[in-house]
């Protein structure tokens, strides 16, 4: 039993090795950002309205942001990565470029965020009047 178990692991391990090692690193970063993402939506949505939405977004630049350091391995790394990797090397210009880039997406998150909040508030204001017009004073 434990022999035709090792045959079908070795099998199993053979697929992999006809798939280039960067897809399989993309396809992990990528899945591995909308698990995280979405496990923190289901927490965010239990926090107040902008509360919620600003943890996200920076959950989001955080986990998300592609970083510009140099490497083998750089390309799929988050930003964060890089970040840490300048602290620990106290490499001034990974350090800002890296935290700049992370500010960059909070930025844009927060500047989208306001515009769609808008657009929500604008949307339910028109659709307010509407149903309020139906309702008996009694």
């Amino acid at each position: 039993m434990l022999e035709q178990l090792s045959g079908i692991w070795a099998n199993f391990l053979n697929l992999f090795d006809s798939i280039p090692e960067d897809n399989i690193a993309i396809t992990v970063y990528i899945l591995g950002t909308l698990i995280i993402l979405r496990c923190w939506y289901s927490i965010a949505k239990r926090l107040p309205s902008p509360v919620g939405g600003i943890t996200w977004i920076i959950v989001f630049a955080i986990i998300a942001t592609p970083t510009i350091s140099e490497g083998p391995n750089s390309a799929i790394a988050p930003a964060f990565f890089g970040l840490l990797f300048g602290v620990l090397t106290k490499d001034s210009p990974l350090i800002w470029s890296n935290a700049a880039l992370i500010t960059f997406v909070i930025g844009i998150g927060l500047v989208v965020g306001f515009f769609w909040s808008k657009y929500k508030a604008n949307k339910k204001s028109v659709q307010e009047p509407t149903a309020t017009k139906n309702i008996s004073p009694l």
